[in-house]
């Protein structure tokens, strides 16, 4: 198989992994290093940074054979070899007693490798400072923001630090294996021990708590292991797509808590530091791209640093199995496909996005409880564009815009097509965000 097809059929087979794991951050984590080396007799050979990487795959093991066997027509023998150990079997990885609870941290994710700008300094000084004095100032500490800006890089980096320090008792977990650990805990009659692995800890790290929405036995679960670590002074770290005010389904006083120490938002990276990023990423892998190409990805990726880093890895990947240096015609020629379907895929965040752009507002602002008559117009056009351009629900289209009630989103959306009818200004303005969100 040439090359070019063998590179975008592997383009494939990651994709069909992403759609049957049905989590993001998972396959971010371990799937999107694997790094195809060569197919050769049924045994394919995929490189990967290090131990643990192989670590975190091997639950998922049967979700990317049989991936390969859809796409490529045959049952794989994979070949694992590590990029930083140049080791070529995994015998020596160690695995998790099953007595911990936590998921292993990523090893990229530490502040050395944290590009800092104007987007996320205050963020970043906030977790160095809990990393180092734990469960003094800042407790809890809660982070929030859109997809792919940071929130668990700086998460995990305060993790690795912490454990770089001393020899404390911290767990990572994704709120949905919280919720998870907590059902099958009740499922086995575990509950008491479920609640001893949590509560002895010096750190504890949730990343997306909007999770816990709706989940009240879960919430209540929490709350008793939020005041038994808050009282004897363990960290806790906290994370979400929205302030602790705007998660729709929370209890008052899991929300009260959530605000007891620092709330502290990420932006979307400017150019310049999304150049930086790129920059970084390119040192920490020993590759020598052109400033051309490392703008021109940075020009046409603005909200999102994993596509940032998808994009590379893209380009990475093609000119490895090619043996080509990477040009910036190149990188037009083979970025094409990923940036448009960026742009023609419309979302109710990238419709915040573009309206707060074009009115001077924050996607915070858009989805806040203010009735300013300045947030209020632009609220009920972006409410409008996101039932008129997506496939959502007047349900999840209030669940992005705060949790309001649906019948907001309804009269917002009849309101504002019935202006556009009669106002020629109005018209204008929402088909200019129109062709901002399509161009």
């Amino acid at each position: 198989m040439p090359v070019e097809n063998l590179w975008k059929t592997w383009e494939e087979v990651l994709n069909l992994v992403r759609e049957k794991l049905g989590n993001e951050r998972a396959f971010e984590t371990w799937f999107r290093p694997l790094k195809l080396a060569r197919i050769e007799n049924g045994r394919v050979f995929l490189e990967l940074p290090n131990p643990l990487t192989y670590k975190g795959i091997l639950p998922f093991l049967d979700t990317l054979k049989s991936s390969v066997l859809k796409v490529m027509g045959f049952e794989p023998v994979f070949e694992w070899s590590f990029t930083e150990s140049r080791e070529t079997q995994p015998n020596n990885v160690s695995i998790r007693p099953q007595d911990t609870i936590g998921e292993p941290l990523h090893p990229d994710y530490t502040f050395e490798n944290f590009v800092v700008g104007p987007c996320n300094r205050f963020a970043h000084a906030a977790a160095l400072a809990v990393a180092q004095a734990p469960g003094t100032a800042y407790n809890p500490l809660f982070f929030y923001g859109g997809v792919g800006l940071g929130k668990t890089h700086l998460m995990q980096a305060i993790g690795q630090l912490a454990r770089n320090r001393s020899n404390c008792r911290l767990a990572y977990l994704p709120c949905e294996v919280f919720v998870n650990h907590f059902i099958y805990s009740i499922q086995n009659k575990t509950s008491q021990q479920f609640r001893n692995r949590l509560r002895n800890l010096d750190f504890l790290l949730i990343d997306d708590i909007q999770f816990l929405t709706g989940k009240t036995q879960t919430q209540e679960e929490f709350f008793h292991t939020f005041n038994a670590l808050y009282d004897q002074k363990s960290q806790i770290v906290l994370t979400s797509d929205r302030p602790p005010k705007e998660i729709s389904a929370l209890e008052k006083r899991l929300v009260s808590r959530f605000e007891w120490g620092l709330v502290v938002d990420l932006q979307p990276p400017d150019f310049e530091t999304r150049v930086a990023i790129l920059k970084k990423k390119c040192e920490t892998r020993q590759l020598n791209l052109d400033d051309d190409v490392v703008f021109y990805i940075a020009e046409n990726i603005s909200d999102n640093i994993r596509l940032l880093e998808g994009a590379l890895n893209r380009l990475v990947a093609y000119s490895s199995l090619s043996n080509t240096a990477l040009t910036l015609d190149i990188a037009r020629e083979y970025l094409r496909e990923l940036l448009d379907s960026q742009r023609k895929v419309v979302t109710i965040e990238r419709i915040q996005e573009v309206v707060g752009d074009y009115f001077k507002l924050s996607t915070y602002d858009l989805k806040s409880q203010r009735r300013l008559k300045n947030v209020v117009m632009p609220r009920q056009i972006a409410m409008y564009l996101a039932r008129t351009l997506t496939d959502n629900s007047l349900t999840m289209i209030a669940d992005e815009f705060g949790g309001k009630d649906h019948t907001t989103v309804l009269h917002a959306c009849k309101k504002i097509k019935s202006l556009i009818d009669k106002d020629v200004y109005l018209k204008n303005v929402v088909e200019k965000i129109i062709n901002n969100l399509k161009g």
